[in-house]
């Protein structure tokens, strides 16, 4: 956590002279400084921001999920996503970078430097105001960060005036054995007004226990259940029998993993309030119009 003092001493050593987007950088770089490892991660190239991590190099990219209304969509949030390339050019997934991460120090500052990279990256293309932004959080920040979560980021948005509520942070709820650790994170993030998503809902052990547990704003349900939703007729039932019950407690469905016509109308009849996938839309640096 940075202590508001400091927070005004940085803000106040920002030059004058430069732009919004280069005075927000400075101020940022100056608070990933502070886990001292590589020094001003965060740079302005080509329009773009861009992070470092030793020999890798991160850039955002962005996929829509629309909203599901009256037979037609809407444009209601952008999931950020991290590409990750080595110094000659080879890519790698970031699931693997955390996993091959052994410092809990490590974790956490990419944790964050990905996180600021991205919503610089979407505010520089000026969103509309009510569009949200989908975030990522890597399930070992959440065990290596033992209290003041979300401190860091909350900080951040308010450097840049942004509220809270206009990001959705995603978790895998399963990532975490410990549902009592995973509860005090979600309950302090949605302490400081962050949105709360379960991710990859129907993938490995996730339970409706941790639903009810969590009592997430949003469900992302899994691409398999939708895959087996297509194969499957007898399984199209059930899932709308699910999406019932996450709406019972209080939870809005988004239905991943939509790469056809027919899986689209799968999960507009199981009743998801939102849907996400290559058939509307895939990733790309900039944001998407409505599908």
């Amino acid at each position: 956590m940075v202590a508001a003092s400091l927070l005004e001493q940085l803000a106040c050593q920002q030059p004058a002279a430069l732009a919004p987007i280069e005075r927000d950088l400075a101020f940022i770089n100056q608070l990933l400084n502070a886990h001292q490892f590589e020094q001003h991660p965060l740079s302005l190239q080509a329009g773009r921001v861009r992070g470092r991590h030793e020999e890798w190099r991160f850039r955002s990219v962005f996929q829509p999920i629309y909203a599901l209304e009256n037979g037609s969509t809407r444009l209601w949030s952008v999931e950020a996503l991290a590409r990750v390339t080595d110094s000659f050019g080879g890519q790698l997934i970031p699931t693997v970078l955390f996993a091959a991460e052994t410092s809990p120090r490590r974790s956490v500052f990419l944790d964050r430097q990905l996180r600021c990279l991205h919503l610089l990256n979407f505010l520089l293309q000026h969103p509309a105001p009510d569009l949200v932004l989908s975030l990522n959080v890597n399930a070992q920040h959440l065990v290596n960060v033992s209290e003041a979560h979300g401190q860091f980021f909350a900080e951040v948005l308010q450097h840049l005036n942004i509220p809270a509520n206009r990001i959705c942070l995603e978790v895998v709820e399963d990532a975490v054995s410990d549902p009592l650790r995973l509860l005090e994170a979600v309950q302090r993030y949605r302490s400081l007004g962050f949105r709360i998503a379960l991710d990859d809902f129907g993938q490995g052990a996730s339970n409706l226990e941790r639903v009810w547990l969590l009592e997430p704003d949003y469900v992302k349900l899994d691409k398999v259940l939708m895959r087996h939703a297509l194969m499957r007729p007898s399984v199209r039932d059930k899932l709308a029998k699910l999406v019932d019950i996450l709406h019972l407690h209080g939870a809005r469905v988004v239905g991943e993993g939509i790469e056809s016509t027919m899986q689209l109308d799968i999960a507009r009849a199981a009743g998801c309030d939102f849907v996400q996938g290559f058939h509307l839309a895939r990733p790309a640096e900039l944001l998407s119009q409505p599908a």
